[in-house]
């Protein structure tokens, strides 16, 4: 999760005294909401995911993902564990490849997305009933909690097929993860990750188990649903705590 920043009267000061008032708040929130409010929130046909009391009672009831991301990684696993995982990987004949530096071009121009594992291998799939062939690259960004568990996987995608497909080009990544999940239901979550600027409105998005799935300009993103709820209600104490300090503001 983003570190947020940190004091006021000027700019800076208020920036930085957000994640203290932040932790404060969100606190006093978990440790406030009875079982009640929980089964309520949870049994809402239509869930409000802006709301943080109704997001603090899915937190408590929402336990973390035991689902497998891609390659088989889990929530959870701390970097010791996923390095052993990469080495496991590695002597069922998978290649992944370790950089310090991997550098990617794209349309929006070159990225440096520093040190990593990429995982590269061969990839397949149908075309007007034909076999069409091509490589795959994809570069992992594991993401940690403040307790050293993975909680988020980032993968940048680049294959290159054999031929020239043009705007109907395969996305092998994405075809074999809609194969191992499935559409995302719950419009209220969608709607939530679109206000939230995780997606925009036509983004692929998936759910397996407790797992949400979704694309951004360049990755495909794993996230733990209870972490990702966590993230809307950090989202939403720094909405309330910027609309206190413009309150302050003397016009």
């Amino acid at each position: 999760m983003q570190e947020l920043c940190a004091n006021r009267p000027n700019k800076n000061h208020m920036n930085n005294r957000i994640p203290f008032r932040i932790g404060i708040i969100i606190l006093t929130i978990l440790s406030s909401c009875d079982n009640s409010n929980r089964k309520r929130a949870v049994a809402n046909q239509s869930i409000n995911y802006g709301n943080k009391a109704v997001l603090d009672s899915l937190i408590k009831t929402t336990p973390h993902s035991k689902d497998t991301l891609f390659l088989g990684f889990t929530i959870g696993m701390n970097e010791s564990d996923f390095e052993n995982h990469i080495q496991k990987l590695r002597k069922e004949n998978n290649t992944l490849d370790y950089s310090y530096s991997n550098r990617i071009s794209t349309f929006a121009g070159k990225f440096d997305l520093g040190s990593g594992y990429t995982f590269k291998t061969s990839i397949s799939t149908e075309v007007d009933g034909k076999t069409i062939t091509g490589s795959g690259q994809y570069f992992l960004e594991p993401v940690y909690n403040i307790n050293g568990g993975l909680m988020k996987l980032n993968i940048v995608p680049i294959e290159k097929w054999n031929g020239d497909y043009g705007l109907n080009k395969p996305n092998w990544l994405e075809d074999k993860i809609a194969e191992n999940s499935e559409r995302l239901k719950d419009k209220d979550l969608k709607q939530a990750l679109i206000d939230n600027e995780f997606i925009d409105k036509y983004d692929f998005v998936r759910q397996k188990g407790d797992l949400i799935i979704y694309e951004t300009t360049l990755t495909i993103n794993y996230i733990d649903l209870k972490t990702l709820l966590l993230e809307f209600l950090i989202k939403e104490t720094e909405k309330e705590i910027i609309k206190e300090d413009n309150e302050d503001i003397k016009f």
